[in-house]
């Protein structure tokens, strides 16, 4: 399994996002992110090539600072 952030789906608001994914691939993580958010009444619009992986020498990645 891999770990993969994505912060271009849209939300409830027009503020950011954020979403982080375990799965094995890009692809199934958008499918698995949609699915979620499709859940939760948003239009689950996460694209395969904005799932980001987080490499396994990385232990931070920042999704969002507040600098808006």
């Amino acid at each position: 399994m891999k770990t993969y952030t994505c912060t271009t789906f849209t939300g409830h608001y027009p503020v950011g996002v954020a979403a982080v994914v375990r799965a094995l691939t890009p692809r199934t993580a958008a499918s698995r992110l949609n699915r979620e958010l499709i859940r939760g009444g948003l239009p689950g619009d996460a694209k395969t090539e904005d799932m980001v992986e987080l490499e396994d020498d990385e232990t931070v990645r920042i999704l969002a600072d507040g600098n808006y």
